[in-house]
């Protein structure tokens, strides 16, 4: 009796914590991006699903320009590819080169192909500047 209720219990909280929300940091630089960027820019931000919903937070500042555009792009490390989701800054400073993204207005559905992407980690996140359009920093989301 006792071995058969201590292994529903440790099935029961390996349940919990599987479905517990895990949030991933991802950290964007010129580094990582195709080609590679010299640049003082830097990002943090924190990426998590809920209920079938990717959620973006996080900051980015000392974009060489100001900020031109943020997306979430298919491709592997090293790899560039097609944009999925168009990220929202908020509170953008006066020189338009810093801001942070709120998860309430970076939340995205997925669709099934789009969680096994994820779940690949071939997802990455890109923000461009009006000096590098095509991206200035860069960050893969890690598999998820």
């Amino acid at each position: 009796m006792k071995r058969t209720f201590l292994t529903i219990l440790i099935l029961l909280l390996a349940t919990l914590m599987l479905s517990a929300q895990a949030k991933y940091e991802v950290t964007l630089s010129g580094l990582d991006q195709v080609p590679r960027v010299n640049t003082p820019a830097m990002g943090f931000v924190e990426v998590w699903v809920e209920s079938d919903t990717l959620y973006v937070s996080g900051t980015f500042e000392d974009l060489r320009g100001h900020y031109w555009a943020g997306h979430i792009q298919y491709g592997r490390k090293g790899e560039t590819g097609h944009r999925h989701f168009r990220l929202k800054p908020t509170d953008l400073n006066e020189e338009k080169n810093s801001g942070r993204f709120d998860p309430e207005e970076n939340k995205f559905p997925l669709r099934a192909s789009q969680k096994e992407v994820l779940k690949n980690g071939h997802f990455y996140i890109n923000i461009a500047s009006n000096r590098h359009q095509q991206g200035e920093i860069r960050g893969q989301i890690p598999p998820m």
